[in-house]
């Protein structure tokens, strides 16, 4: 089981993200992150950099300068949900199971209802790893309709890779968020895994508050329309977003570094 004290430092960081700080004191902190994460301070917006941010939260979840990212429109494919480091992509068997590590994970836990993840055998699952560096906002990967949101709770462990292979049922235990869309391909799912130092993650499209004790499924009547590259949700710091897929979608991007708007999946057509 994980320390509490480890539990309690990644709540205290989410908080202290959240203290309000002085302009000249916000553009000072800013740059020493900035330099030590090396984050691409040229695809932040100018003004917002000399302006400073209010606290370190709203640099973690800062917009990005508008332009800087492209979202590709051909209507077959499916975009990268997030910036991040593209880990892997997994066929998922009959019996939907999920490997990672080399370790056998229940889709029907990490969705949090079987009746989902039956929708997804055949189908493809991908991981997409948020480096602290990175741009902290998740986006639609293709026109679809929003049915339900998940709130799960659980515990706010690192995903790093280390961690990964400590704990073999990391992300089935990790708070997470659930985006149940369906799309001309079919149903996906989005979801959104907290990690180390996460105060809490945000829906974009419908209001739902965070860090449930139980869990919260959110039924959304009518569903929401969604376009592709609409964002759909936040992080506060930095985690990992898996994309589930049904079968027909085939992967298109190699593993590694990979931006918001640029080709994941293709749906293949007769």
């Amino acid at each position: 089981m994980p320390h509490p004290v480890g539990e309690a430092a990644a709540r205290a960081l989410g908080r202290v993200a959240r203290v309000r700080l002085p302009v000249r004191v916000s553009r000072w902190v800013v740059r020493r992150y900035a330099r030590h994460f090396d984050v691409a301070l040229s695809d932040v917006d100018p003004l917002a950099l000399e302006e400073g941010f209010a606290t370190l939260d709203a640099f973690f979840t800062r917009r990005l300068r508008s332009g800087i990212r492209m979202v590709d429109r051909d209507p077959d494919t499916l975009v990268s949900p997030s910036d991040g480091t593209l880990r892997e992509v997994l066929d998922l068997d009959d019996d939907a199971e999920v490997t990672v590590k080399g370790r056998a994970y229940s889709l029907s836990g990490l969705l949090a209802n079987p009746d989902h993840a039956r929708a997804f055998r055949g189908g493809k699952i991908a991981s997409i790893y948020l480096h602290p560096r990175d741009y902290h906002r998740v986006h639609c990967p293709t026109d679809a309709l929003g049915h339900e949101v998940t709130l799960v709770p659980g515990r706010l462990l690192p995903v790093n890779d280390a961690a990964v292979e400590r704990r073999p049922d990391l992300f089935a235990r990790n708070e997470r968020m659930i985006h149940m869309l369906e799309a001309g391909c079919g149903p996906l799912a989005v979801v959104m895994v907290a990690a180390f130092g996460v105060g809490h993650m945000t829906c974009s499209y419908a209001r739902i508050e965070p860090h449930p004790r139980k869990l919260r499924r959110h039924t959304l009547d009518p569903p929401v329309r969604l376009a592709k590259g609409d964002e759909i949700g936040v992080f506060h710091l930095g985690s990992t977003v898996l994309v589930a897929v049904p079968p027909g979608v085939e992967v298109v991007a190699p593993l590694g570094r990979i931006r918001f708007g640029a080709p994941l999946f293709r749906e293949a057509r007769p």
